[in-house]
Protein backbone atom coordinates (compact mmCIF):
# COMPACT_ATOMS: atom_id res chain seq x y z
CA UNK A 1 0.00 0.00 0.00
CA UNK A 2 2.78 2.41 0.84
CA UNK A 3 4.18 2.27 -2.96
CA UNK A 4 0.62 2.84 -4.26
CA UNK A 5 0.29 5.95 -2.06
CA UNK A 6 3.65 6.94 -3.16
CA UNK A 7 2.58 5.97 -7.26
CA UNK A 8 -0.91 8.20 -6.82
CA UNK A 9 1.31 11.09 -5.24
CA UNK A 10 3.27 11.49 -8.02
CA UNK A 11 0.32 11.17 -10.42
CA UNK A 12 -1.27 13.88 -8.97
CA UNK A 13 1.48 15.74 -8.48
CA UNK A 14 1.99 15.12 -12.60
CA UNK A 15 -1.57 15.95 -13.42
CA UNK A 16 -1.18 19.24 -11.48
CA UNK A 17 2.27 20.30 -13.42
CA UNK A 18 0.40 19.53 -16.30
CA UNK A 19 -2.67 21.72 -15.74
CA UNK A 20 -0.51 24.54 -15.12
CA UNK A 21 1.47 24.42 -17.80
CA UNK A 22 -2.01 23.76 -19.89
CA UNK A 23 -3.28 26.86 -18.42
CA UNK A 24 -0.06 28.97 -19.06
CA UNK A 25 0.30 28.23 -22.93
CA UNK A 26 -3.17 28.88 -22.85
CA UNK A 27 -4.28 31.57 -21.12
CA UNK A 28 -5.87 34.18 -23.74
CA UNK A 29 -7.98 31.06 -24.89
CA UNK A 30 -9.25 30.43 -21.71
CA UNK A 31 -9.94 34.11 -20.79
CA UNK A 32 -11.38 34.70 -23.96
CA UNK A 33 -13.93 31.14 -22.95
CA UNK A 34 -14.43 33.04 -19.47
CA UNK A 35 -15.08 36.20 -20.79
CA UNK A 36 -18.20 34.52 -23.77
CA UNK A 37 -19.80 32.38 -20.72
CA UNK A 38 -20.01 35.50 -17.96
CA UNK A 39 -23.53 35.40 -18.13
CA UNK A 40 -24.45 32.22 -19.16
CA UNK A 41 -26.35 29.22 -17.34
CA UNK A 42 -23.02 27.18 -17.16
CA UNK A 43 -21.59 29.67 -15.64
CA UNK A 44 -24.05 30.30 -13.11
CA UNK A 45 -24.24 26.68 -12.45
CA UNK A 46 -20.45 26.35 -12.22
CA UNK A 47 -21.05 29.66 -9.63
CA UNK A 48 -23.50 27.83 -7.35
CA UNK A 49 -21.54 24.45 -7.57
CA UNK A 50 -18.03 26.53 -5.48
CA UNK A 51 -20.55 28.45 -3.09
CA UNK A 52 -21.53 26.70 -0.11
CA UNK A 53 -25.11 26.37 0.70
CA UNK A 54 -25.14 28.78 3.40
CA UNK A 55 -23.72 31.75 1.17
CA UNK A 56 -26.01 31.04 -1.48
CA UNK A 57 -28.79 31.07 0.80
CA UNK A 58 -27.55 34.34 2.49
CA UNK A 59 -26.96 36.06 -0.97
CA UNK A 60 -30.53 35.13 -2.13
CA UNK A 61 -32.14 36.35 1.18
CA UNK A 62 -29.91 39.61 0.96
CA UNK A 63 -30.88 40.22 -2.97
CA UNK A 64 -27.75 39.47 -3.77
CA UNK A 65 -25.99 42.71 -2.65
Amino acid sequence: MKYANAYVAQLIALYQLALAEYIKANKDTLDEIQAKMKDTILHNAIVWGNTSNGAVGQEKLSGGD
